[in-house]
């Protein structure tokens, strides 16, 4: 009996022992992720409902050049997009210090723009204009794809803009930006 006792605790070890020496599992790989074509930009706003007149036309003339400035930066367009910001504009970004003034913006944003390409989605959400004062909130889900070749990254944001009619052109003086998840490094299927 002590024999089949040893015998049985022995194959019980020895179980334990073989269980614990598994190869361990690889963690599962990152879905691969569908990047989008191209960069769209949504009107998530609509006409002005407002009941003056003169009001409905602000709001849709300020709509109309909010989304222009958007499409722009999908477009690649750096010149186009860069020429919607005031001379002093205020740029906030998350972990970053504010950056003053567009010729600052403008060192940083060139390279960023004319180095990648950005597709996926931005709404705007919502708009408010009081005569030459504007702002404009906005949504975006969207692919940075740097044209070298290396890793895109995925973004998942919001921002606020805030405008004014300088020179009777719509600028933007100060935004907002903040990222609802951490930018990542992403596998992509091209």
């Amino acid at each position: 009996m002590q024999r089949v006792i040893s015998f049985l605790s022995l194959l019980v070890l020895v179980s334990l022992v073989a269980v614990g020496c598994q190869p361990l599992q690889p963690e599962p790989a990152k879905p691969i992720m569908q990047i989008p074509a191209e960069g769209v930009v949504i009107d998530g706003v609509g006409p002005s409902t407002a009941s003056d007149p003169a009001q409905a036309q602000a709001e849709d003339e300020f709509l109309a050049v909010a989304l222009a400035k958007e499409q722009a930066y999908y477009n690649g367009d750096y010149q186009g997009h860069i020429s919607y910001y005031a001379d002093d504009i205020v740029s906030t970004w998350p972990d970053s210090p504010e950056i003053i003034g567009k010729s600052a913006l403008a060192e940083g944003m060139q390279p960023y723009i004319e180095e990648n390409d950005v597709a996926g989605t931005l709404t705007v959400k919502r708009l408010w204009v009081s005569g030459d004062y504007a702002t404009r909130q906005a949504e975006w889900d969207e692919y940075l794809i740097p044209k070298d070749g290396s890793d895109p990254q995925h973004y998942i944001g919001r921002c606020t803009l805030n405008w004014e009619k300088i020179d009777g052109e719509w600028k933007v003086v100060s935004e907002f930006v903040n990222f609802l998840e951490a930018p990542e490094a992403i596998a992509a299927a091209q």
